[in-house]
C-alpha cells in the first residue's frame, strides 16, 4: 500500500524536490503551505512531472498556532491515518519578527509550531504501523544554545545564533519524541540535508555567494535524504537518529544533551498549552 505523507513547505525549495520525490515514488503527498498561490503552482508542477500523482494542498501558517490547531483539525477529520510527516518548513529572517503569538519567528516557526503539529497530528500517525516523523535540522544546530530569554525576541537579533538555537530544538525534541513514541511503533529522525543553493542565501552578501556556491548542491539532490527518511525499508524501526547525506551525523554536545531535551520539551508544551506524551 501507498504512503500517505505530510511535507510542511512543500512548495519551494528542498520541500518542493522532496514532495515531487515522494510522489514519483507513488505517495500520496499533502503540501502544507502557507502561501496557497505557490501551494497551488507546486500541485501543477507535481502533476506535469507524474501525471498519476495523488497530491493537494492544505492551508497552514506556521506563524500562528490557531490555525496550526484549525488545519490540524481539519486532517484529523478528514484522514484515515497518516503514515510520514515531514516538518520540513522553516524561516531565516533578516531583520527580527515575531509570531502571531509573540514568538520570535525563527523560534516559533522552526520549532515551536512543529511540536504542536506533531502532537496534533499523533492520532493520525497512531492508526498506520510503522509511522515515521522526520524533522529538517541543519548543521547549523552546532551555532546554537537553548535560551529562553530569547523567545519572545532578542537583543540584539542575532540572525545565525536565532537560527542555530531551532535546529538544535529539532534535534532535541525529534530525540524526545523518539523516546517517548518507542512504544507506539512511530519513529522520529531528524537530518542535515547538506548546504543548499535555495532562497535561504538571499541576504548573503554576493562576493561571500561566490565563495561559498561550488561548496553547496542542488535542491533535488539535497531532497533524497528526507524521501529515504520517509519510505526505504532500511529506516524500518530506525529512530532517534541525526543523519546527512552520508549517514549518521556528528551532533554537537548540546545537542547530545538528554536533560536539556527533556526540559525544553516540558517548557514547549507548557507554552503551547498541551499534555506532555
Amino acid at each position: 500500500m501507498s504512503k500517505r505523507v505530510l511535507i510542511t513547505g512543500g512548495n519551494s525549495g528542498i520541500g518542493l524536490c522532496t514532495a515531487e520525490q515522494l510522489a514519483a515514488r507513488g505517495a500520496e503527498v499533502i503540501l502544507a503551505c502557507r502561501d496557497q498561490a505557490k501551494g497551488q503552482a507546486a500541485l501543477a508542477r507535481i502533476k506535469h512531472n507524474s501525471p498519476d500523482a495523488r497530491v493537494r494542498v492544505v492551508s497552514l501558517d506556521l506563524a500562528d498556532l490557531n490555525r496550526v490547531r484549525g488545519v490540524a483539525g481539519q486532517l484529523n477529520d478528514e484522514l484515515d491515518g497518516l503514515d510520514v510527516l515531514i516538518n520540513n518548513a522553516g524561516v531565516v529572517p533578516r531583520r527580527q519578527q515575531f509570531t502571531a503569538d509573540g514568538f520570535e519567528m525563527q523560534f516559533g516557526v522552526n520549532y515551536l509550531a512543529p511540536v504542536l503539529l506533531t502532537h496534533l497530528l499523533l492520532p493520525l500517525l497512531q492508526q498506520r504501523p510503522g509511522a515515521r516523523v522526520v524533522h529538517v535540522a541543519s548543521v547549523a544546530h552546532w551555532l546554537g544554545r537553548i535560551n529562553p530569554g530569547t523567545w519572545r525576541g532578542r537583543r540584539p537579533y542575532l540572525m545565525l545564533d536565532a537560527y542555530g538555537q531551532s535546529k538544535l530544538a529539532n534535534i532535541l525534541f525529534s530525540d524526545v519524541l523518539a523516546q517517548r513514541l518507542a512504544a507506539q511503533d512511530i519513529t522520529s529522525n531528524a537530518l542535515h540535508p547538506g548546504g543548499v543553493d535555495t532562497p535561504i542565501f538571499r541576504y548573503t552578501p554576493e562576493l561571500l555567494m561566490k565563495a561559498i556556491r561550488p561548496t553547496l548542491t542542488t535542491p533535488e539532490n539535497a531532497a533524497r535524504l528526507p524521501v529515504s527518511l520517509a519510505l526505504d525499508d532500511r529506516y524500518n524501526g530506525v529512530t532517534g537518529g541525526y543523519f546527512d547525506a552520508k549517514g549518521p551525523a556528528a551532533r554537537s554536545p548540546r545537542a547530545r544533551n538528554k536533560a536539556s531535551g527533556e526540559k525544553l520539551y516540558r517548557e514547549s508544551v507548557k507554552l503551547l498549552g498541551i499534555n506532555p506524551l
